[in-house]
């Protein structure tokens, strides 16, 4: 975070504005709108700015500035087009401790103006640090068409129902529930269509019922997909209940930018499982989810991928489904999905694999009867299982499969860190050893994966072909 975004109350607080230009105008605009006591200095003014001096909406010194004292004022903002100007105005506001903007000029500016979505009271800021105006301003332009226009309505319906609330329901995480319903239900339906009594009275209704309705209030669990690893790939239904949740259980798999978009006073727990190292057994994660969900908590289960792809989610479920608890479920991305698409590899193609074959190599004796249903004509997708990587090879070529069957590792699939091995079946345990390939990582065999080259669109340059000697003698001896 290069700036921190604040919010200042300027009503009735001096402001200083040096320039009477186009670009000053604008800024005077959004200061009365705050409410400011202006004062601006300029030789000449804009016809609009001309015509608010006439009607007295600021104070007007009609010259140059002169190097004036700054300390009267809360904010000053340089708005002329001479840097020499601008620049003096800076140091004078630096030296009196005075926050400056500099319009189009970075470099001297201590606060800067963020592109801003106004539906008072609700008010959304938008900076890019003063990098790109114009992608802030279309940032904008997607906030706006998604908000809706009466937001502000159901903020001043709130407002007028805060104390209210608080002294009816006392405990701030039933506080927060019953807003979230208020906010997601009817009163808001009515808010948004200009429907103010109906709203009052919803309002009134959700209040009075709200002590009784027990099922409404009880803990809830969210089973949510968290997918491959970037965080753009959650679903939005995904992120909604991620930044609605109470608590969050997170494995390691689950990218952690995405906690980032829990609500603040979420308590965050990791119930990750490393190999090899102590961690919490699947047992104890189930009763923590039920012990948390029992005690009213909506308890968010983030898990990488897709729960129900080697997520171990179903376990998850008849956990809370044997204690009567309520719980819903979103899908994500499984790794097998994301992790290919990224890779450029098409798991299912028109005349080359008709069928995908999803398990897990973690352990060999749960692995093999999985691997023996492979057949030519399939793509073949293993989770974990990166120690096994021999073990996985030779148990195929066991079954008739070529050594120089193609085969793709892909390394922290769809995030940052990316990277796509392509080798061959008899080369992939060497592979993983001289190129150090560590978890996550999936290992994907079939023809499809020959195009990972030709159909590279993420991070291309971090594709790498390996062929140890065995391979290189095999290829000689084809010829």
């Amino acid at each position: 975070m290069q700036h921190l975004p604040l919010f200042a109350d300027l009503k009735n607080r001096a402001v200083l504005v040096v320039g009477g230009g186009v670009v000053a105008e604008r800024r005077v605009i959004l200061l009365l709108a705050a409410g400011a006591d202006i004062t601006l200095i300029a030789p000449q003014l804009t016809s609009n700015l001309a015509e608010l001096a006439e009607e007295r909406r600021f104070t007007y010194l009609a010259r140059a500035y002169a190097d004036e004292p700054l300390e009267p004022y809360w904010l000053v903002i340089a708005a002329t087009d001479d840097r020499a100007i601008n620049t003096r105005v800076a140091a004078a506001a630096d030296a009196v401790k005075r926050f400056c903007n500099v319009v189009d000029d970075q470099s001297l500016c201590s606060f800067i103006m963020p592109a801003i979505v106004d539906r008072a009271p609700v008010t959304i800021a938008i900076g890019s640090s003063g990098n790109s105006p114009v992608l802030t301003r279309w940032v904008k332009g997607i906030i706006e068409t998604l908000l809706p226009a009466r937001l502000g309505a159901l903020a001043e319906l709130a407002g007028r129902w805060r104390e209210r609330v608080r002294t009816a329901v006392p405990d701030t995480t039933e506080r927060r529930h019953f807003w979230e319903r208020v906010v997601n239900g009817t009163v808001a339906d009515h808010a948004f269509a200009g429907r103010d009594a109906d709203a009052e009275r919803a309002m009134e209704s959700a209040l009075t019922s709200w002590g009784s309705d027990e099922v409404e209030r009880r803990g809830e669990a969210y089973i949510v997909g968290a997918g491959p690893g970037s965080p753009d790939l959650i679903t939005i239904r995904g992120r909604q209940l991620l930044a609605s949740a109470d608590v969050v259980l997170y494995d390691r798999l689950a990218s952690a930018e995405l906690l980032q978009y829990a609500r603040r006073d979420a308590e965050l727990i990791c119930v990750g499982k490393t190999p090899r190292r102590p961690s919490i057994t699947q047992k104890q994660l189930n009763r923590l989810l039920v012990g948390l969900v029992q005690s009213g908590k909506r308890v968010c289960r983030l898990k990488g991928g897709d729960p129900f792809v080697f997520g171990r989610g179903g376990e998850e479920l008849e956990a809370l489904a044997a204690a009567g608890l309520k719980f819903q479920v979103v899908p994500g991305v499984s790794a097998a999905e994301g992790c290919a698409a990224y890779a450029g590899i098409p798991l299912t193609l028109r005349g080359v694999a008709q069928a995908v074959l999803l398990t897990t190599g973690h352990t060999m004796d749960a692995t093999a009867p999985a691997l023996m249903e492979f057949q030519p004509g399939q793509t073949l997708a293993l989770y974990m299982g990166v120690a096994q990587y021999a073990e996985i090879s030779a148990a195929l070529i066991s079954k008739g499969h070529s050594p120089d069957t193609p085969v793709a590792i892909v390394e922290s699939g769809t995030t940052d860190r990316q990277r796509v091995v392509r080798t061959v079946l008899g080369s992939v345990a060497a592979a993983q050893a001289a190129l150090d390939i560590r978890p996550p990582a999936l290992l994907i065999v079939g023809e499809t994966t020959r195009y990972a080259e030709r159909y590279s669109w993420f991070a291309p340059s971090r594709i790498e072909t390996f062929a140890d000697e065995a391979a290189q003698a095999r290829a000689r001896a084809s010829y």
